[in-house]
């Protein structure tokens, strides 16, 4: 997101801060692109709303963007030019075992995260900031106890999830990763607030049978 709005301030300022995300007919009726879905649901509804935009060539989506329509063209050239060879050198996608994870198994392509754009339909939903959680949240003790400004716990007082700072530390290293945290601490915080001790798993020891020469 911050590359986002440093590139429209370098090269689009005063305009709105916003990204296209673009595909073909072949990917939309695959896997769907935002919130329209893939085949068999319908897209009318979304092309009605002007939430999904469709263009039979480049040039025509382009204009149902109002977006610069050579910019779309060579972008998109650019993209098939690498998408070819199973690159994708700006983005890196397929670039990690993780991306590659997450790519199209039944892929015929060298990546299984890209594939060139070549034949309309062509389809585009807007992209604009927003944001999905906090790594700014509410700084707590090893209870989930949310502390005051003199670094004190507040009795009665309580957070987890994305209103709690996150474990992280700034980082975000997969898709869910606020959802481990907030069941871990609200766990936690509950057993606190009821005044019970968290359970403490019994650790069996043995002394392994030593194995005849």
């Amino acid at each position: 997101m911050r590359g986002l709005f440093a590139r429209c301030a370098e090269r689009h300022a005063g305009q709105p801060v916003e990204a296209w995300l673009v595909c073909d007919h072949r990917f939309q009726r695959r896997f769907g692109l935002g919130h329209s879905k893939p085949w068999p649901l319908p897209l009318g509804w979304h092309l009605r709303s002007g939430y999904l935009r469709r263009g039979r060539t480049l040039q025509e989506l382009a204009a149902a963007c109002g977006i610069d329509a050579p910019g779309l063209i060579e972008t998109v050239r650019a993209y098939n030019l690498h998408a070819r060879e199973g690159l994708d050198p700006p983005y890196g996608r397929g670039g990690t075992p993780y991306d590659r994870m997450q790519g199209d198994a039944e892929h015929s392509g060298l990546n299984p995260c890209v594939a060139p754009m070549e034949r309309g339909l062509f389809y585009a939903v807007r992209i604009v900031p927003g944001s999905l959680g906090t790594f700014a949240g509410l700084a707590t003790d090893v209870h989930g106890c949310v502390l005051d400004a003199h670094n004190q716990a507040m009795p009665g007082l309580y957070a987890a999830g994305n209103d709690m700072a996150s474990i992280m530390g700034g980082h975000y290293p997969s898709g869910g990763i606020t959802l481990g945290p907030g069941l871990t601490f609200g766990y936690i915080l509950a057993h606190h607030a009821a005044g019970q001790a968290l359970p403490v798993p019994q650790v069996h020891s043995s002394t392994p049978e030593l194995l005849a020469a």
